[in-house]
């Protein structure tokens, strides 16, 4: 937008675009008219009036209308994934809150009556499960040790399940990463939870980018050991396990130091939801997909528009 332009755009495909972006995030992602007038440089009062215009422009009824080229379904049949959601535009990218509120929106759409459900440890899965009703017909567990952050302080490590009303609940009492993580997972309360990840129905997972900047894992191992996994083909991270380009996990010193349910338990899940964003995760979550661990796939814009870039590249040779 140039200093001449007027703001709200007149011209009709700018206008367009500008009401789908308000619309979508107000009325789908929750947004408030406030907090969309501070994002898109507007008053709340024209945001207010934009809302209105995209209602009686028949813009939005039931769903949002967006254009053709935004289709998620397209891309997630390119992907490989059954379904695709993305959360935010490429104006405005989605805030956690709002993956959030995606992924417990999600969850809700495919967990039935006595199903299992499992929930892996991220900031924003930690977001998803405050968003999610009572489950008073479903077992969950969590499904991987939890990390504390600077966000956290000097405050214990947060407790994924503490607050998720359930006919019952397994967390899972250890950190993520830890110093000889095969003997901690032997106790009682450890082995038990991850035991009962072998019956999950559905799981919902983080996928991250094995990167200093990217994995909270990378920084609780030694640099070393982070750097071998690197050597040796580490894209991704799911529940701390690493995979390459191929989605096989790594048999690496990383794999040692992890408390969580094992890429296979993962893998045997009826249904795996996963949440991404940034668009240097996009390898990551490709990996993903081809090791099986993604059948839905929540992200924001960024993430989705570089997924397109790689998928009109050559896979990594020795792709299926």
């Amino acid at each position: 937008m140039t200093t001449s332009s007027p703001w709200p755009p007149t011209d009709p495909e700018q206008r367009h675009r500008l009401l789908a972006d308000l619309a979508r995030a107000h009325f789908v992602e929750g947004v408030s008219k406030v907090a969309l007038g501070k994002k898109s440089n507007l008053s709340r009062f024209q945001v207010a009036a934009l809302l209105q215009e995209a209602q009686d422009t028949g813009m939005v009824r039931i769903e949002i209308a967006l254009p053709p080229e935004d289709s998620d379904a397209t891309l997630a049949r390119a992907v490989g994934v059954q379904r695709l959601v993305t959360v935010g535009t490429s104006q405005w990218n989605a805030e956690r809150d709002a993956l959030a509120r995606a992924v417990a929106r999600d969850i809700m759409q495919v967990l039935r009556n006595e199903d299992v459900l499992g929930i892996s440890w991220s900031r924003t899965l930690q977001l998803a499960v405050q968003h999610l009703p009572a489950l008073p017909h479903n077992d969950v567990i969590q499904l991987a040790g939890a990390l504390s952050t600077e966000e956290d302080g000097e405050r214990e490590a947060p407790r994924l399940l503490a607050n998720l009303h359930s006919r019952t609940a397994w967390p899972l009492w250890a950190p993520l990463v830890v110093e000889q993580a095969e003997s901690l997972k032997k106790s009682v309360e450890i082995e038990v939870t991850l035991r009962r990840a072998s019956s999950l129905d559905v799981a919902v997972l983080a996928v991250g980018r094995w990167a200093p900047d990217s994995s909270t894992v990378w920084s609780r191992v030694s640099e070393d050991a982070a750097r071998a996994a690197q050597r040796a083909g580490a894209v991704a991270e799911i529940s701390g396990h690493l995979l390459d380009a191929h989605g096989r996990e790594l048999d690496t010193p990383v794999a040692g130091m992890i408390v969580a349910a094992g890429v296979e338990q993962l893998r045997a899940a009826r249904r795996k939801i996963a949440v991404a964003s940034g668009a240097d995760r996009a390898p990551a979550v490709l990996a993903a997909v081809r090791g099986g661990l993604v059948d839905h796939l929540v992200c924001d814009a960024e993430l989705r528009d570089e997924l397109r870039v790689l998928l009109d590249q050559p896979a990594p040779p020795g792709t299926p």
